[in-house]
């Protein structure tokens, strides 16, 4: 005969199954729920990646800015020195009598355009040389100034009009009369003015039927 088999003795054994139909319920009824849960999870997660992108392309730009900012220095600084040793060069120069100071010469035309970028803003600079040269903008400031002393030459010579003298009062030259202040009555001052009137009117009434 085979040997028999020993059962194992189940030590996690479920004592008891539950069935719960308000879960089955849920979980047949949230499948929309759930689905709007994960899209605004996903929204959540795009808008943190959408600003981390914006911080990092920040940084970018600042880096790019200081680095031209160097560059900018530095190309301050060499044209600097050049101009020292022009300077130096030129005294020299002037010290062995080789050569005549003329004056400043002309700066080199200005006309260029850079762009800048800041965020969500992109704005456009245009520089460009104005077409006067310095001869000609002293001579439109000597003009301008001979305009003005004509000006001013011409006024002073109009003669003046005496003003009129302003005459008060009236016409007439009759003297105002006062008005009369006016005055609240009292209930028994009305009523003897009241009889008064009253009195004038029968003697003139008397008067009349005489006639």
């Amino acid at each position: 005969m085979a040997p028999q088999f020993k059962r194992r003795k189940l030590e996690n054994a479920v004592e008891e199954i539950s069935f719960d139909p308000d879960a089955r319920h849920e979980f047949l009824t949230g499948f929309h729920k759930r689905k709007v849960q994960r899209i605004k999870l996903a929204q959540e997660h795009a808008e943190k990646r959408a600003r981390e992108e914006k911080r990092e392309e920040r940084r970018k730009i600042r880096e790019q800015r200081a680095a031209e900012i160097e560059q900018a220095l530095n190309e301050s600084k060499r044209m600097l020195e050049q101009i020292r040793g022009d300077a130096s060069s030129q005294e020299s120069g002037s010290d062995s009598g080789s050569e005549e100071w003329q004056g400043f010469e002309e700066p080199a035309p200005v006309d260029y355009e850079e762009e800048y970028i800041d965020e969500d803003k992109y704005t456009t600079v245009t520089v460009e040389e104005m077409g006067l040269s310095k001869n000609e903008l002293h001579k439109q400031d000597k003009s301008s100034d001979d305009e003005d002393d004509k000006k001013h030459k011409e006024e002073e010579e109009v003669p003046k009009k005496p003003k009129a003298a302003k005459k008060y009062g009236s016409k007439s030259g009759a003297p105002k009369k006062k008005k009369k202040q006016f005055r609240y009555e009292s209930k028994e001052e009305r009523k003897i003015t009241r009889r008064k009137e009253r009195a004038g009117k029968k003697k003139k009434a008397s008067a009349r039927q005489e006639r």
